[in-house]
């Protein structure tokens, strides 16, 4: 990475991975998933003199949203997510808050994305790639200039997101990751929402999604 700079928290109650992502000669900054302890994530931002600009959400599950409220509020920021999540976002059952720890956490998003759709941040073109499975409206944000791909829970190091919650869909996520993921060049490095980076070329050779479809095939 040469033009941007990454500061990775892991916060919340399943230990996501927050990404605080800024150009490193504006300081234009934004936040990736926020998934909880806004005051640790405002501390990263103010400490560093970073100027948040907006919040992009990989889908609408609670580990991943509960400290947006706070961030909008103090920076005014703008909300992005894909158009097939946003109604997780007011729905603290479909988000899986209610069921996990109790209560809930509503919000909503400014902009609704579709597969493909170019946002200019930082700087930077950051192109929404859709890659339903683990939800419905899952995806990931790719900077092709810059060699990153913030995955969500679609894509871990030598793994993948369940699909045993609402939207999921095992099927659907093999198909997004062969076919998403796997074909983007493979010194891209993958950011996920859990666990550790990787690089495309890695997920190539030992991801059970690429082995499983090298033996099986895939359906269409």
């Amino acid at each position: 990475m040469d033009k941007l700079g990454i500061y990775v928290l892991t916060l919340g109650p399943v230990q996501t991975n927050v990404y605080v992502t800024y150009n490193k000669e504006t300081l234009e900054c934004l936040i990736v998933d926020p998934s909880a302890e806004a005051k640790a994530i405002i501390k990263v931002i103010d400490e560093n003199k970073l100027k948040p600009s907006a919040i992009l959400l990989t889908h609408g599950h609670f580990d991943h949203i509960m400290a947006v409220n706070d961030l909008v509020e103090k920076y005014h920021l703008k909300v992005y997510i894909s158009k097939n999540d946003d109604e997780m976002l007011g729905d603290s059952y479909k988000s899986g808050g209610k069921s996990f720890i109790g209560h809930g956490y509503v919000t909503k998003a400014d902009f609704l994305l579709n597969d493909g759709d170019v946002i200019r941040l930082l700087d930077e073109d950051i192109k929404f790639i859709a890659t339903p499975g683990h939800t419905k409206g899952s995806g990931c944000y790719y900077i092709e200039s810059e060699k990153i791909l913030f995955s969500g829970d679609t894509v871990f190091r030598e793994d993948c997101g369940r699909t045993d919650l609402y939207g999921g869909d095992n099927p659907t996520i093999i198909r997004s990751i062969y076919d998403k993921v796997l074909t983007l060049p493979e010194d891209v490095n993958i950011l996920p929402g859990h666990m550790d980076m990787t690089t495309v070329g890695h997920e190539k050779k030992y991801n059970p999604v690429a082995i499983y479809v090298e033996k099986h095939g895939i359906d269409r």
